[in-house]
């Protein structure tokens, strides 16, 4: 790595020196670290740090803010438990001990309550389920009409179909009137070819000559 830096080192040189530009920055990059799976390494196995020597101004300096921190944190947990035991006093404070005739007045008046309340919520049920019923029972007869309803338009094109195939039907060829029919076709012949000209005007017919100009 250190040849290929001197390299790219000589060959950043040259080229600073072809066009004359004093602006030049190298900066080196550490690509890969070791990960933290690997184990040590056997040249650093069985090295021991050498644990650094305090001085006694540095020793005395840092068991002074150790107390001071000590003593800041057990002024905080004081705080809080007095703080604790205040809101503990107080909130027993405003209590009321009721004496059992007391307990069972309250407990009949809160029976009291919710019985108006659960006979208030049924009568509102009471009303929207009869709102419900009536809006259901509208619905379905809405529904029963539209039902009727299509079911006479379909009859009604139904008919009309029938109607329509029976007057068709008295055009129909049949076993009696074959012979009719045959002579009617050989006396008025049919003739569906046709030609177009440039100008698009349709000649009919196959022996219907063009009209000339």
């Amino acid at each position: 790595m250190l040849r290929a830096g001197c390299q790219l080192l000589n060959q950043s040189t040259v080229a600073a020196a072809k066009t004359g530009s004093n602006n030049f920055a190298l900066e080196f990059v550490r690509w890969r670290r070791k990960p933290r799976w690997l184990p040590v390494a056997k040249s650093k196995l069985f090295r021991v740090p050498e644990r650094k020597k305090q001085t006694e101004e540095e020793r005395t300096e840092l068991m002074r803010l150790h107390n001071h921190y000590k003593t800041q944190l057990r002024s905080v947990r004081q705080y809080l438990r007095e703080e604790v035991v205040r809101q503990q006093e107080t909130s027993t404070a405003d209590h009321i001990v009721l004496t059992p005739e007391q307990e069972e007045a309250e407990f009949q008046r809160c029976v009291e309550v919710n019985a108006a309340w659960n006979a208030k919520i049924a009568k509102e049920r009471e009303v929207r389920l009869a709102k419900e019923r009536e809006e259901k029972v509208a619905y379905v007869q809405e529904r029963l009409e539209a039902g009727k309803l299509r079911e006479e338009e379909r009859r009604e094109r139904a008919n009309e179909r029938v109607r329509y195939e029976i007057e068709q039907s008295k055009t129909f060829i049949t076993r009696e009137n074959l012979d009719e029919a045959i002579e009617t076709a050989l006396a008025n012949p049919v003739d569906y070819n046709f030609a177009i000209d440039l100008a698009g005007n349709m000649i009919k017919g196959r022996a219907t000559q063009p009209q000339s100009n």
